[in-house]
C-alpha cells in the first residue's frame, strides 16, 4: 500500500480527499491527515507522497514548501490549490514541488495517476542518481588505481613523484607541488600545473623552502597538525614574509588552497598542496578534500616503502663496507704485529725499536675497533652520553692541550680563538672524541704553515665550538656526504671514513646540530651547537 501524508487545515477538504481517495479501485492507498507544517514535519517519515495545501496555520505559500522538502527530502510533494491559484502553483514547483492539482477537479482516478506517476519518477530518479553516482565509483576507482600504479612504478621515489604530480591536475587542483619531509626539513620534490602557461609562476611561487621565516605556511601546519589545512579563500598576501611565494601566487591567480599531510606508519613523510587558480573553482566541500586525503594515503606508502628500501640497501651497503673495513684495514696493522713477531723470533736483539712499531700496530687496530663499535651503537641507538652542566672553556682547552703537541710536529699552528665563559650540557668524554676527531681531520688535511683555530660562541640559548682549518678545503659537491660512514673522496692510508660519521652521531646524541662550511682551497670550519645549561634542563624536562 502507499502510504499518502496530506497536510489540510480545512476539515472538510481533507475529508473529502479521504473519501475520493477510498474509491480508488482496488484501495491501493492509505491516508494520514495533519493540519499543520509542525505536524506534517513529524509525520513525514513512514510515508511515500505528500499532498500539501500551501495555506496553513504555521506556514503560507512558497515558504511551506521549502520547509516541507527539507524535511521529506527525497518524498515527492504534491501541491493542493485553489481554483485561482495556478501562479502560486507554479512558484511552488518552482521551489521544489514535483506536481500539482486544484482542490475542485480532484477525482479518483486523478490522485491515482498522479501518485503513480509521482512515485515513478521518484524511482526513476533515484536510479539516475545510482548511475551517476556509479559513474563516478568506476571514474574515482580508475584514478586511484593509475595513481597508485604511479607511485609504485619505482622504489626511486625521486624519478616517480613527477609523474604522480601530473596524475593529480586537473582532478584535485590546477597546481599540484608534492613535499618531503626529510628529518624535519622539507625538499620540495615535484609540481605540476594544468596550464603550460602557468608554468613559470608555480616555479616562482614554489621556488622556495617553507620553514621557520614563513610560520605560517600551511605545508608546515599540516605537517606538524597531521591535519588537511583547507583555505576556501586563498589570499596570497598570507606569504608577506616570502615575497617571492606570494608574488608567484599572485600571477597564478590562486583562489582556493588545500593542503594535505603524506601520514604512513604513523609518520609524517610530506605533505601535497592543491591550488585552484584560474579555473575558478574553490575548496568548499568534502567531496575533493576526501578524495585528496585517500589519495594521500597510497601516496604516503609509497613514499614510506621506498624509503624502507632505501633505508635497506643502506644497511646492505653498510655491510659490505664494514666487511671491507674489516678485511682490508684491520689486515695491514695485523701484518705489522705478525712481521714484528717474526722479526724477534728470529733476532731476539731487535725486541727494543721492533715492539714499539707492533704497539703502533696494535693502536690502530684498537682506534677502528672502538670507531666500529661506536658506528653500531649510533646505528642501534644505543650510543649512551651522559650530558652534565661543563664550562664550554674546558671542553675548548682539553682538546687544544690534547693536539698541541702534534700540531707542533707537524708545523701547524694551533690556536685559541675567542672563548665564551658559559655552561653546556655535554658528555665531557664524548664531545671531547668529538672535537678530537674534527682537529685530527683538520691536522690531515692542513699542510705545514696552516694554522687551526678553536673558538666557541653563544648563538640563540647555544654555544657553539667551532674547528676552523686553512686546508685544501672540500669540493661543494662532497659537502652533503662527508657525515655518511665510511665516506671518503679519495682512499687514505690513515683513515677509513669514520671519523665524521662518529662526530655528527654524538652530537645528535645530545640534541646539538653540526654544519660545515668549505670551499677547495680556502680551509675548512666545522660549527657544533650544543644547548646550554639551561635551554638544555628546560628540553631534558619537556
Amino acid at each position: 500500500m502507499t502510504r499518502i501524508l496530506l497536510v489540510e487545515d480545512n476539515r472538510g477538504d481533507a475529508r473529502l480527499f479521504e473519501e475520493l481517495v477510498s474509491e480508488v479501485p482496488g484501495r491501493p492507498f492509505g491516508v494520514t491527515s495533519v493540519g499543520t507544517l509542525a505536524d506534517a514535519i513529524a509525520a513525514v517519515p513512514g510515508h511515500d507522497i505528500v499532498f500539501l495545501d500551501l495555506s496553513l496555520p504555521d506556514a503560507h505559500g512558497t515558504d511551506t514548501v521549502t520547509a516541507m522538502i527539507a524535511a521529506a527530502r527525497a518524498i515527492p510533494i504534491i501541491v493542493l490549490t485553489g481554483t485561482d491559484d495556478d501562479r502560486t502553483a507554479l512558484d511552488a514547483m518552482k521551489a521544489g514541488a514535483q506536481d500539482y492539482l486544484t482542490k475542485a477537479e480532484i477525482t479518483p482516478s486523478l490522485i491515482s495517476r498522479t501518485v503513480r506517476y509521482a512515485v515513478e519518477r521518484r524511482r526513476a530518479q533515484e536510479a539516475l542518481h545510482q548511475i551517476a553516482s556509479l559513474d563516478r565509483a568506476v571514474v574515482r576507482a580508475r584514478f586511484m588505481s593509475s595513481v597508485t600504479a604511479a607511485i609504485n612504478s619505482s622504489l626511486e621515489i625521486e624519478a616517480v613523484l613527477p609523474d604522480v604530480a601530473r596524475l593529480l591536475v586537473p582532478t584535485l587542483g590546477d597546481v599540484c607541488v608534492i613535499d618531503l619531509n626529510r628529518d624535519g626539513r622539507i625538499q620540495r620534490m615535484a609540481h605540476a600545473t594544468s596550464d603550460p602557461a602557468t608554468e613559470e609562476a608555480v616555479r616562482v611561487a614554489y621556488d622556495y623552502p617553507p620553514g621557520p621565516r614563513n610560520p605560517r605556511s600551511p605545508v608546515l601546519r599540516a605537517i606538524e597538525t597531521r591535519t588537511t589545512i583547507v583555505l576556501a579563500d586563498f589570499e596570497p598576501a598570507m606569504f608577506a614574509a616570502d615575497p617571492q611565494a606570494r608574488d608567484g601566487l599572485e600571477r597564478l591567480g590562486a583562489r582556493s588552497m588545500m593542503v594535505t599531510p603524506l601520514v604512513a606508519r604513523d609518520r609524517v613523510v610530506g605533505a601535497i598542496t592543491y591550488v585552484m587558480a584560474r579555473s575558478g573553482r574553490r575548496y568548499d566541500g568534502d567531496e575533493l578534500r576526501l578524495l585528496a586525503e585517500e589519495v594521500g594515503q597510497r601516496i604516503a606508502l609509497g613514499i614510506d616503502n621506498a624509503t624502507l628500501y632505501s633505508t635497506a640497501q643502506r644497511a646492505i651497503r653498510g655491510r659490505d663496507e664494514l666487511l671491507a673495513v674489516v678485511s682490508h684495514d684491520l689486515r695491514n696493522p695485523l701484518g705489522v704485529v705478525a712481521l714484528a713477531l717474526a722479526m724477534i723470533e728470529r733476532d731476539p736483539s731487535s725486541l727494543a725499536g721492533t715492539l714499539a712499531r707492533a704497539k703502533r700496530g696494535v693502536d690502530r687496530m684498537q682506534r677502528l675497533i672502538d670507531d666500529l663499535l661506536d658506528i653500531a651503537r649510533i646505528d642501534a641507538g644505543t650510543l649512551v652520553v651522559d650530558p652534565r652542566p661543563v664550562d664550554v672553556r674546558v671542553l675548548v682547552d682539553e682538546a687544544y692541550e690534547a693536539h698541541r703537541a702534534l700540531a707542533q710536529d707537524k708545523g701547524i699552528a694551533l690556536v685559541r680563538g675567542e672563548l665564551i665563559g658559559c655552561a653546556v650540557l655535554a658528555d665531557r668524554h664524548r664531545i671531547g672524541q668529538a672535537l678530537g676527531n674534527l682537529i685530527g681531520n683538520a691536522l690531515k688535511f692542513t699542510p705545514a704553515g696552516g694554522t687551526i683555530r678553536i673558538a666557541a660562541a653563544e648563538r640563540a640559548g647555544t654555544a657553539v665550538i667551532s674547528v676552523a682549518d686553512s686546508g685544501i678545503g672540500i669540493p661543494r659537491e662532497h659537502l652533503d656526504k662527508i657525515f655518511e660512514r665510511f665516506y671518503q673522496p679519495e682512499r687514505r692510508r690513515d683513515g677509513v671514513g669514520l671519523g665524521l660519521a662518529i662526530v655528527k652521531g654524538i652530537v645528535d646524541a645530545h640534541g646539538g646540530s653540526i654544519e660545515v662550511e668549505s670551499a677547495p682551497d680556502h680551509g675548512t670550519t666545522f660549527r657544533i651547537a650544543l644547548p646550554t645549561a639551561a635551554s638544555g634542563a628546560i628540553a631534558l624536562a619537556q
